[in-house]
């Protein structure tokens, strides 16, 4: 092949090349712009194909989705000045694909290398978010997700601990409104003599919203990106703290079994002294009818002894000296010393008793 053949070939290996230079696809999950000679000359491109010059526009190419990555775990403040390790996540997307990638960008047009620099300029965002919200509640509030405040007074709250019961003063302008708002409803609604219906308010919703809200009046604005939602995944004591966290749990929890345990004991020794009453009652009853039976037929048989010796006067003597006799020499050893005109020996003289 001569010069001439391979100056075709070059050519239309150049033109190929143009040709497939020329045209550009956007899919359903891509924002896309077109740039020309570095500017950008046409923003939010739907999608399709579409037609360019080569070498002289490029197109640079997003991801259109929610995205989700983790902020690296950081320790922050209560409103007790407690220290909590926090790991959350973001759901972000690209609400302005040009200021996206002016002010993420820098230049480049790979999207993984802009997302990367995305991530690192939302993180102290995030972070500072998180950092005033947990400033501004309890540790109950974050974690529970309910408000703790027993009472307002003046500038100052009383916050009591659910599980240990202990009480603590905090400034009012360190706590949350909505915290606040929720402690003043509760007060009035427990002084109203109709009740009143109160708003629920959930603080760990609120304290999302509210980071989600303040992060996205400067990443809306100097980014173009919307962050849709935050959330905490995980809250946990310091390592240096948790050993004496759970040390006081425990204390609480062996409080709370010895409290049972004596409550049981006073329990058990009610039941006891109540069986014994019932026991001495019903045996004092039983003793009661016992002797009111042994009255009654000790009533009756005398009755049947005077009827029986009204009808035989003698016979009944008789039969009476005789039981005597049997039970005064029962044994061989016995001994009576009497006179011998005693009357205990008339029926022994005659059947007369005389």
């Amino acid at each position: 092949m001569n010069n001439r053949g391979w100056m075709a070939l070059l050519a239309l290996g150049v033109l190929a090349l143009l040709a497939l230079d020329s045209f550009f696809i956007v899919n359903q999950k891509e924002k896309a712009v077109l740039k020309q000679f570095s500017r950008i000359d046409k923003t939010d491109i739907e999608p399709g194909l579409y037609f360019k010059w080569p070498l002289v526009e490029e197109v640079v190419k997003v991801d259109g989705r929610a995205l989700v990555y983790d902020v690296r775990s950081q320790s922050f403040l209560t409103a007790e000045k407690k220290l909590l390790n926090v790991d959350a996540f973001v759901i972000w997307r690209i609400s302005n694909v040009q200021r996206y990638i002016v002010s993420v960008g820098g230049g480049s047009s790979n999207a993984q290398v802009m997302e990367r620099r995305a991530r690192e300029l939302l993180d102290p965002r995030v972070n500072e978010g998180l950092r005033n919200e947990f400033a501004s509640r309890t540790v109950f509030q974050v974690v529970a997700g309910e408000s703790d405040v027993e009472k307002v007074e003046g500038d100052k709250a009383i916050i009591r601990d659910p599980a240990t019961g202990e009480t603590v003063e905090v400034p009012t302008d360190q706590l949350d409104e909505s915290v606040l708002r929720e402690a003043k409803a509760a007060k009035t609604d427990s002084d109203s003599d109709s009740p009143v219906p109160s708003v629920a308010n959930d603080q760990r919703e609120a304290l999302m919203d509210q980071v989600r809200d303040e992060v996205n009046k400067s990443t809306l604005e100097d980014l173009g990106i919307e962050v849709v939602d935050i959330r905490v995944k995980q809250v946990d004591w310091p390592d240096q703290v948790r050993g004496r966290v759970f040390d006081r749990m425990r204390a609480e929890r062996q409080r709370d079994a010895a409290a049972h345990r004596s409550q049981g004991r006073e329990e058990a020794e009610k039941i006891r002294a109540s069986a014994d009453r019932q026991r001495t009652e019903t045996l004092a009853q039983a003793y009661r009818k016992a002797q009111s039976s042994r009255g009654e037929g000790d009533a009756e048989a005398a009755a049947i002894y005077a009827e029986a010796y009204n009808q035989d006067k003698e016979f009944f003597r008789f039969y009476r000296s005789l039981r005597a006799y049997s039970e005064s020499f029962d044994q061989p050893e016995d001994v009576l010393i009497l006179e011998p005109d005693s009357d205990f020996f008339r029926y022994l003289k005659g059947a007369s008793g005389q």
